[in-house]
């Protein structure tokens, strides 16, 4: 009779330590976060206006006239479904660039909670710079 006790002690704490490491493992999923990245292509002569929904996050891009000769390059990423942990943000243009304001990438800290968005711009950036690209890196938790 000691015999089975013990059995089904030893089953109960098995499927205890069984339970606990399934617990581990799903917190840890819904705790990494995944980068996304996302390439928005500007130019005055056509795309003025870009925009990339993923479902959970959308980024948009669009230019506005300085009437100078100059455009200003505004953004933004919008949380949408899932809560963003981080973003990084960068303009690259394929002509020249002087005089161009913060050409640095711009990072964004969360976390940023759903519906809200981080945004910025670039000026003045010249005519002869473009076409020029926004590229996005977003991190957010979860997968999917």
């Amino acid at each position: 009779m000691r015999g089975r006790a013990q059995s089904s002690l030893e089953y109960l704490f098995m499927i205890a330590a069984v339970l606990v490491v399934v617990l581990i493992v799903l917190r840890a999923i819904t705790g990494i976060t995944t980068p996304y990245t996302v390439i928005l292509t500007l130019s005055p002569d056509g795309l003025t206006s870009q925009s990339d929904d993923q479902g959970s996050f959308k980024v948009e891009a669009w230019l506005e006239d300085n009437g100078d000769g100059t455009y200003k390059v505004n953004y933004r990423i919008w949380a949408i479904k899932k809560t963003l942990d981080r973003a990084n943000v960068e303009l690259v243009c394929f002509g020249p660039l002087k005089n161009v304001a913060g050409l640095s990438p711009i990072t964004h800290e969360g976390p940023l909670s759903p519906v809200n968005y981080w945004g910025n711009y670039w000026t003045p950036v010249p005519r002869d710079a473009f076409p020029c690209q926004l590229q996005a890196t977003v991190w957010k938790k979860g997968i999917g």
